[in-house]
């Protein structure tokens, strides 16, 4: 129902599939792929520009005319060889910018297609075009990859990585999340579960939501 937060509603349907193990454990098998992205250059622009208006809508709604839609970039620390933002107008290194402003990308590869006539294979094009080699690569990849993109703009000034950081935690079973700011969070793991002498009392699946007034 429209009345519950997105969070209430997961919630809900994880209760009510985690005590099937037998028919969900091993989807966690499918939760990951190290299947390349493979180039499909026989196919053809008009294919290549109709699979960016189905599946990149939200990509090309984005106005990168405004400064704030570019306000970061995400590079790899030195130090710890971890994602990192700056802040593209006051600190350097934008040069060395990671691939993670796809919808820039998108909104400047499907530019040059408009040029381009549908019968021509995406080979042809990306001889004239290599910048737009792996960004194509990309897109070609969400008819078998649906859930390849994070819809969202993130180099926008409005993008919080927190969000991000919260989904992939919580594949492995966190909760609990206490945000230190918009870019890392604590977590607790297991927190308050039953040890193996308890695990018979008759609370001991309260522990992961303590409610309020637990003793009414």
């Amino acid at each position: 129902s429209s009345c519950w937060s997105e969070e209430c509603q997961e919630l809900i349907v994880a209760l009510i599939l985690e005590p099937h193990g037998y028919l969900i454990d091993d989807l966690a098998d499918e939760m990951s792929s190290n299947i390349a992205l493979r180039l499909e250059p026989a196919k053809s622009v008009g294919a290549l520009r109709e699979r960016i208006k189905e599946n990149y809508k939200w990509a090309l709604d984005i106005d990168f005319r405004n400064s704030e839609a570019q306000h970061y970039f995400w590079y790899v620390s030195e130090e710890k060889l971890e994602p990192r933002l700056g802040v593209r107008l006051e600190e350097p290194g934008a040069n060395l910018e990671m691939p993670l402003d796809v919808a820039r990308r998108v909104q400047e590869l499907l530019f040059d297609l408009e040029t381009t006539p549908n019968g021509q294979t995406v080979a042809e094009f990306l001889i004239r075009y290599p910048c737009h080699r792996y960004i194509t690569r990309r897109i070609q990849a969400t008819k078998l990859h649906p859930y390849t993109e994070i819809r969202d703009n993130l180099i926008g000034a409005d993008c919080m990585p927190i969000d991000m950081l919260r989904c992939k935690l919580s594949f492995f079973g966190a909760s609990k999340f206490d945000p230190k700011s918009d870019r890392w969070t604590r977590i607790a793991l297991f927190q308050g579960a039953p040890l193996s002498d308890e695990i018979s009392s008759n609370r001991a699946d309260d522990w992961w939501l303590p409610v309020i007034g637990t003793d009414l």
